[in-house]
């Protein structure tokens, strides 16, 4: 329990699927109805998670709000929930996300799958944000699980003509990955019993026992490669442009939150419970992260259809958010974290604006734009606003992560700085040749229609006021950062990298 006398983070995390549940017994010609409640839902939802910043205390780096009630005693699973200020970020962006894509959605819930389409949105609230305020290893791993299942379900029920496919690929990836984090768990647990532990899964207190680094590192690699797809991190990216091309653009809102969940991942458990073994693999990982920053702005410069660029940018962008984890450098990785929400911003605004010219075009191929700026002068403001977001433009929220990330790689590991720096370049010219392509030249005949309506305006002026707001004056964000970000590198300053004969029988090396 808390100074607010409730449990407010079960009520946070259980209130959208308590939402769900009476949809299913709507009628499914009463789409008014349905997209009215959902909405109402999604609100109250945010409305109560603003709540959490009134007694969210900076400065202090151990988890808040924690709610603890034995599960499975004779295993020591525990219903387990705390927030930190990475997670606290996570959870604001997660119920803010989710009803900017009910709104985004008002009139694609207008069809006969609006029920699916609702109750699914919710379905997959609940699921990623038990996955951000989860302490217990075996809970965390529950949500995780959870957020699959109705992602799989949204896209596969109401996405794009290759639906099926995409949604199976994103499935199998993330269980196999699932499968592998799932061992690792197991494997930390007898381990932590064999060494004369309580039976436990809490990871506060697992991160607290003496693991042998050899058996670091292979663990951390189970858990490692389960975020990894997640990220997901080159050359496990393959699954996400088929899933943002095929999900409903608007809904993309909400599911670009599933990618923030493995960074967060890597942050909350692999570091702290693995920190030699993260130590030790920290210059693959980032190097990895680099070569997505590289190779997914070379894929999105050639891009014949703007949210193909948009899901080459974000996996562009995450490759920033894992370069900046594993530098294991204060601004480093308050950069990540800032990027992190950055993202879901920048990368959102952008998902809505190609939903608004898909919902008048029916396409969002180059071949079948041209003009829409000229033509719809407000959507091209707000997508000029989104697109110098995405890029990085100094008073915009893009600079603030991109440059704290670059400034704490840059006292780490220079050259991985200056490839960073090289990559921040190709975005720019990626994005850029999209906003030309799509927003200038001659007005395609395909353009049809109104500008944008008051509902689409409100939609987007919250993202817009965000964007300016985290860029000119991102103190509030970046000081309840500090103590958690402090609390995740001392897990590994205190400790040395996995000695060269030991990691050489694993054929990695510092």
């Amino acid at each position: 329990m808390n100074q607010f006398g409730i449990p407010i983070l079960s009520v946070i995390v259980f209130l959208p699927l308590a939402g769900a549940i009476p949809i299913m017994f709507f009628r499914r010609s009463d789409t008014l109805l349905i997209r009215t409640w959902t909405l109402m839902v999604s609100l109250v939802e945010f409305v109560i998670s603003l709540g959490l910043i009134l007694g969210f205390q900076t400065g202090i780096g151990s988890p808040q709000f924690v709610e603890q009630v034995l599960w499975v005693p004779s295993l020591g699973i525990q219903y387990d929930l705390g927030i930190d200020g990475v997670s606290l970020a996570m959870v604001l962006l997660t119920t803010f996300l989710t009803a900017i894509a009910v709104i985004g959605s008002w009139n694609a819930m207008d069809t006969e799958r609006c029920k699916e389409y609702a109750g699914f949105l919710l379905l997959l609230e609940t699921g990623v944000l038990g996955s951000f305020v989860a302490l217990d290893l075996v809970l965390f791993f529950a949500f995780w699980e959870a957020m699959l299942v109705p992602a799989y379900l949204l896209v596969g029920t109401c996405g794009g003509r290759r639906r099926i496919y995409a949604a199976y690929k994103f499935f199998l990836y993330t269980a196999v990955g699932s499968l592998l984090m799932l061992v690792g768990i197991l494997a930390v647990y007898v381990l932590h019993i064999q060494q004369g532990g309580a039976p436990t899964f809490d990871a506060i207190t697992l991160a607290q026992s003496p693991i042998p680094a050899n058996f670091q590192l292979w663990v951390f690699l189970a858990f490692a490669l389960a975020f990894a797809i997640k990220v997901p991190i080159w050359p496990l990216h393959t699954w996400l442009p088929d899933l943002y091309t095929e999900t409903p653009l608007a809904a993309m809102v909400l599911v670009t939150m599933l990618v923030k969940v493995g960074a967060y991942g890597f942050i909350r458990f692999a570091i702290p419970l693995f920190p030699a073994a993260a130590v030790t693999l920290a210059p693959i990982v980032a190097a990895l992260g680099l070569v997505g920053i590289i190779y997914a702005g070379v894929s999105a410069f050639v891009q014949r259809d703007f949210v193909m660029v948009i899901a080459y940018s974000s996996i562009a962008h995450l490759g920033f958010i894992v370069l900046g984890i594993f530098e294991f450098n204060h601004q480093a990785l308050e950069g990540a974290v800032v990027q992190m929400v950055n993202h879901g911003i920048s990368a959102g605004g952008l998902f809505l604006i190609a939903g608004m010219i898909y919902a008048r075009t029916k396409s969002t191929s180059f071949e079948s734009l041209g003009g829409v700026g000229a033509k719809w002068p407000i959507l091209g403001v707000f997508g000029l606003v989104a697109m110098l977001s995405s890029v990085g433009l100094p008073g915009l929220n893009g600079f603030v992560g991109e440059f704290l990330i670059v400034y704490g790689t840059f006292v780490t590991r220079t050259a991985y700085a200056v490839v960073a720096a090289l990559g921040i370049i190709i975005a720019a010219v990626y994005l850029l040749t999209m906003f030309r392509r799509a927003m200038h030249g001659p007005v395609h005949p395909s353009l049809t229609g109104p500008d944008l309506t008051g509902r689409e305006v409100l939609v987007l002026v919250p993202l817009v006021l965000l964007m300016v707001g985290i860029g000119l004056y991102p103190a509030p964000l970046l000081n309840s950062l500090e103590a958690s970000v402090d609390q995740v590198n001392g897990h590994v300053q205190t400790v040395q990298a996995i000695p060269s004969a030991q990691v050489a029988l694993t054929g990695v090396r510092r």
